[in-house]
């Protein structure tokens, strides 16, 4: 009994930690001199990785795409001559639900990649950066993960906004500290 109840308390840790988003990019790929020669107005979004809807709850990948499109302003910058465009892929997108809220806890996550690749000449500038973004849930899991749950739309607005200032930080950070 005591080896049944390591290994579901093991298995409870390893599934939590495997649904964590991981923390944010530490260093842009661009430096501020090399950002200056660039201008991104327009961020291309792909969800068709993730099929028709999330897993956990169910969020249609249009719901998701559209949230993307109205984060996606951060990736916008004009400082350049170059104009390039940001491609935004989503691999995954789990909204956790109540029961695994329960059982292990966890959060929600988002994960996919961004890159820059020229606007003329699709010549790639920055090559595609793994980024991810999480929130909502509850770690420690339980009743009180389980009532603190956000609607699933806003978790989803929240996953959007979190994924695209990631993919800023990772392609380039204005203000470095």
């Amino acid at each position: 009994m005591n080896k049944i109840f390591k290994l579901v308390a093991v298995s409870a840790v390893a599934a939590t930690l495997a649904a964590c988003a991981g923390p944010a990019p530490k260093k842009p790929v661009l430096s501020a001199q090399q950002a200056q020669q660039i201008s991104v107005r327009e961020a291309q979004i792909d969800v068709s990785a993730i099929g028709a809807a999330t897993s956990g709850r169910k969020v249609p990948a249009s719901t998701v795409r559209d949230e993307l499109r109205k984060a996606s302003g951060v990736l916008l910058w004009s400082d350049g001559p170059r104009d390039a465009v940001a491609v935004v892929k989503i691999d995954s997108v789990n909204i956790i639900g109540v029961g695994q809220t329960v059982l292990i806890g966890g959060e929600s996550t988002m994960r996919g990649s961004v890159s820059l690749v020229d606007a003329k000449t699709q010549d790639v500038i920055v090559p595609p950066q793994e980024i991810s973004s999480g929130g909502g849930g509850y770690t420690p899991g339980g009743l009180i993960g389980a009532a603190t749950l956000e609607d699933k739309n806003v978790e989803t607005t929240q996953l959007a906004t979190e994924f695209m200032r990631r993919a800023r930080l990772a392609i380039y950070n204005p203000n470095p500290q």
